[in-house]
């Protein structure tokens, strides 16, 4: 826990305004490299009062707080957030998430971002939606923001749906516009509809997770006085009514409008910055290994087909764990009986069960627990392991992993759905094609049309007892070896 966390937390308006905004929200904090979500195996997190506020501080060393943007009626197993979702969702918030690319250059990408809310906020007053409209700075971006309370019911969709419609049509609507702004940024910028299920957003008075700033809430028409000063912790400028205020239904009609004009399941907005190449890396520093490129590549294909990062990040991990396990140890199939030993990947054992379950979107089964992580060797595969062993990996090689995975992202979502649903397809077309170059073809150079693989021809078998004694002892070394020296099945 840093000095400064404790010492904002305590302060009444702060721990107060985070309390009533999470209040009926499935809560998130970040500690560290490590996201908090449950209170036990199968209690979500949940913040009420104060109290909780600085618990989660001083016991847990909490820096930033998180709820989801749907609100619920009861919080008090896993039921309630998975089997019982349709029915205990109450209702969901709307939001824009316009996100600065560079922490570093925030104050730069300012201008642009105002823009962007400029432009969003005049469609929706021209919409009829002006009551219920705010702005939340994240520290690093902004979110455009509709009251939960504002939003429907409409037909038999769920809150989240209508949160959906609301935020995609808003960026249909005015996608020449954006585009260009964020075209002008030089790649400060992107916008993105990031609704989904069980997704978590900033609260109000939340600080950054790395930055030293302060989350902050503000009515529209502040916008043009806005400036980062509002942020400093202990001078922060917060609206606390900005966030409040609404009026019922206001948005009921725009998302019927929304409904009429997409059809119930559009599929998602990203607006992504201009690519902007980064320093040519050189020499062996700059290598990607097979194992990170597979592991982000399928991490992108799940969150492409899915909108939820975190079980994008543990899908992505499972899947080039089991890819490489299969290639040296047998057939796919007998990956996960392979993996047995707990601990050869970092990473939480679960006491959970676990059974093989189709893979949401998808054309396949991959193992998972109760509390919905991917497995191998009863190992869950969680966000944080990702971030450890995945994006620890492009960091060490010179590339912010942000850049690799905003590059990631833009190059799976040129293929069809229907490649990214089938796990052959998408290996043989999406991954191989870019699995020795993803600097150059994917990260440095936008590519102007889809990759397609080449029919290569097969490595000569190599003698059993030979790849046998080569054979590492656990997984961790076979990645750790795998990235340090060159693959002999390069030209396989």
């Amino acid at each position: 826990m840093s000095g400064l966390a404790s010492w904002h937390y305590k302060r009444r308006e702060a721990c107060e305004e985070i309390a009533e905004f999470l209040r009926g929200r499935w809560a998130a904090v970040y500690i560290g490299p490590v996201w908090m979500r449950w209170r036990e195996r199968d209690k979500p997190l949940t913040v009420e009062s104060c109290g909780d506020v600085l618990e989660l501080v001083e016991r847990h060393g909490a820096r930033s707080f998180y709820g989801t943007l749907e609100k619920f009626n009861r919080l008090e197993s896993r039921l309630d957030v998975m089997e019982d979702y349709p029915v205990n969702i109450v209702s969901a918030t709307m939001y824009i998430d316009i996100d600065v690319t560079n922490e570093y250059r925030v104050e730069e990408a300012l201008p642009y971002v105002k823009k962007i809310l400029e432009t969003l906020i005049e469609w929706f007053h021209d919409k009829g939606v002006q009551e219920s409209l705010y702005i939340l700075w994240s520290g690093a971006g902004a979110h455009l923001r509709v009251h939960e309370e504002a939003i429907g019911p409409v037909g038999d969709l769920d809150s989240v749906e209508e949160a959906y419609l609301l935020a995609e049509y808003a960026l249909r609507a005015n996608k020449p516009k954006l585009q260009k702004i964020v075209e002008e940024s030089g790649g400060l910028v992107k916008i993105e509809n990031m609704i989904a299920r069980n997704r978590v957003f900033t609260a109000p008075m939340s600080l950054h997770r790395r930055l030293e700033r302060v989350a902050v809430a503000f009515r529209p028409e502040a916008l043009g006085d806005f400036n980062l000063s509002w942020t400093t912790p202990g001078r922060e400028k917060h609206d606390p009514e900005a966030w409040r205020r609404y009026k019922r239904g206001e948005a009921t009609s725009l998302v019927e409008e929304a409904l009429r004009v997409l059809g119930r399941s559009p599929e998602r907005t990203i607006i992504p910055a201009p690519r902007r190449a980064p320093a040519r890396i050189v020499g062996a520093k700059g290598r990607i290994g097979r194992f990170p490129v597979m592991a982000l590549l399928q991490a992108a294909r799940y969150y492409v087909l899915n909108g939820d990062l975190d079980k994008a990040k543990s899908f992505g991990l499972n899947r080039a764990i089991f890819y490489a396990w299969a290639k040296y140890y047998g057939p796919a199939r007998s990956a996960a009986k392979r993996l047995r030993p707990p601990g050869s990947i970092p990473g939480k054992t679960t006491k959970s069960g676990v059974k093989l379950r189709p893979v949401p979107g998808m054309e396949e089964q991959a193992p998972m627990s109760d509390d919905g992580w991917f497995v191998m060797g009863n190992v869950e595969q969680r966000p944080e392991d990702f971030d450890r062993n995945v994006a620890s990996k492009f960091e060490a090689a010179g590339i912010p992993f942000e850049e690799a995975w905003r590059a990631a992202v833009e190059y799976v979502s040129r293929f069809p759905r229907s490649v990214l649903r089938d796990p052959q397809r998408f290996y043989k077309l999406v991954y191989e094609p870019v699995r020795d170059s993803f600097v150059e073809k994917v990260l440095e150079a936008r590519p102007e049309k889809l990759f397609y693989a080449k029919r290569l021809s097969t490595t000569t078998r190599r003698d059993n007892r030979a790849v046998e004694a080569r054979r590492p002892r656990s997984l961790l070394d076979w990645i750790e070896k795998n990235d340090e020296s060159k693959d002999d099945s390069r030209n396989s």
